[in-house]
């Protein structure tokens, strides 16, 4: 069986990593919003509690597998006004078990928030960045990944846009038979 594709996707302020405020974005870019929505569509989504309440208001993602990660799986609910339409949802307590959820899918996304994003930095093949130009408040920020960039993963494509950019990064795979010499 294909092992998953795990995915970050986030929109972080480009100067000092800002991911949220008060639980919403710190900004409004309707053409990023509409890529995410394009991107993960059919795909699972896989969030924090904070992001479930906060953000999405606890509303699951139409036509997606929405995965949330809750001390208290069991506490968590939908909002009554979202309950009418049809969705998939499953409350887990880690990350793990959230990947378990989606392992017979051929991508999982990973859509916040901080902790969430901290705690798969090191599972993920994929980063799907947008970022923001600009400094922003917020009292929640995307981990410290540009140490990564060159070692464990490499720039695929970059889209730029007034005010913003998104970026592509891969995992870099190296093959068990290469050599490594020792730098001097």
């Amino acid at each position: 069986m294909k092992k998953t594709e795990v995915v970050i996707i986030a929109a972080i302020a480009e100067s000092n990593r800002v991911i949220g405020k008060n639980g919403k974005l710190p900004w409004r870019i309707p053409q990023d919003s509409k890529r995410f929505q394009d991107i993960t569509l059919g795909y699972p989504v896989i969030m924090g509690r904070k992001t479930w309440e906060y953000d999405i208001e606890k509303c699951p993602l139409v036509k997606r597998f929405n995965i949330v990660i809750s001390s208290c799986p069991e506490q968590e609910s939908v909002s009554e006004h979202c309950r009418s339409y049809p969705f998939e949802l499953a409350f887990v307590n880690s990350i793990q078990e959230a990947l378990k959820n989606a392992e017979d899918r051929e991508k999982a996304f990973i859509v916040g928030g901080a902790s969430i994003y901290s705690q798969s930095l090191n599972l993920a093949d994929t980063l799907e960045l947008t970022l923001v130009e600009g400094s922003f408040e917020g009292d929640t920020f995307f981990p410290n990944y540009e140490h990564l960039i060159g070692s464990q993963f490499k720039l695929v494509s970059r889209e730029t846009h007034p005010g913003f950019r998104y970026e592509t990064y891969r995992r870099i795979c190296y093959s068990h038979t290469r050599t490594y010499s020792d730098p001097k």
